[in-house]
This record gives C-alpha cells, sequence and structure tokens, in this order.
C-alpha cells in the first residue's frame, strides 16, 4: 500500500513540473541578445579566438551578429552565444587582439565566415572572466542570416 502511494506521489510530481514552462533552477535561459553582450562577444573574440593556434590565417577575426544568447547562473553567470563571425581587414601583425573593435576592423569583403560557440563565464565579485571559443561550422559565402 506505501508502495502505491509513493509511486502516485511522484507520479503526480512529475506531471506537475513537466506541466509548469519555469526553466529548471541553475538550467541556461533564452535572452534577446543587447549590445553589452555583442560586447562580451567582441571580449570573447578578442581574448579567445584570435589567440588560438586553429586560428592561423592571416586575418583576425571579428563578430558579425549573435546568433543565439543564453545565460545560465553558475559560480557567477555564464554567458552562452552562438555568434556569426568572420575575416576583418586587419592583419595579425598589423594590430593586437586586444585592440580590436568595431570601428578601426571592418569585416574585409568575401570574408571567410563560421560560427562559433563563444561562451563568458564572469564572476565579478573576484574580478574574474574566462573565454571559451568553440568552432561549430564554417558558412557558405550564398549563406545568409
Amino acid at each position: 500500500m506505501l508502495a502505491k502511494a509513493l509511486l502516485f506521489f511522484c507520479a503526480t510530481i512529475a506531471v506537475m513540473s513537466a506541466a509548469t514552462d519555469a526553466p529548471m533552477p541553475g538550467a541556461p535561459v533564452d535572452k534577446d541578445a543587447t549590445d553589452e553582450d555583442m560586447q562580451r562577444a567582441w571580449a570573447a573574440v578578442n581574448g579567445e579566438l584570435n589567440s588560438q593556434a586553429s586560428n592561423n590565417g592571416p586575418y583576425h577575426f571579428v563578430p558579425i551578429k549573435i546568433l543565439s544568447s543564453k545565460s545560465q547562473v553558475v559560480a557567477g553567470v555564464k554567458h552562452i552565444y552562438e555568434v556569426l563571425v568572420g575575416e576583418s581587414s586587419c592583419t595579425k601583425g598589423e594590430m593586437q587582439a586586444s585592440e580590436l573593435n568595431q570601428a578601426n576592423c571592418p569585416l574585409r569583403e568575401g570574408a571567410n565566415r563560421a560560427i562559433y560557440k563563444l561562451t563568458v563565464w564572469e564572476k565579478p565579485w573576484e574580478n574574474f572572466v574566462q573565454y571559451n571559443a568553440e568552432k561549430v561550422r564554417t558558412v557558405e559565402q550564398s549563406e545568409s542570416f
């Protein structure tokens, strides 16, 4: 009898949990991309992607557009972006990655493009920021976003 009551209780909780649209605590939450998010994307591209050995071309990458934006509360906040990036008109020998911005380093005409998953983990009270960049795929010239 106790087993049946426990089974009924667990099933009821499972159905009630599935029926709500509330996100699970600690799970990534979709959000609209803001100017602040674009600044984080620039920082991630400059701090991580342009420093990676996998970016072995002559040009620095720059973010073009944030395709998706999520945030997750962890020990701090983790911002997760899917970003369209492309080769800039700035070559690696001409300028350091830390100096790049939208005004001084525009997208190169006919640039190679790719989609990257950029993660920015921030703990402001510790003055801590960590970047991670992972290539999702190459984007064909004919694709538009």
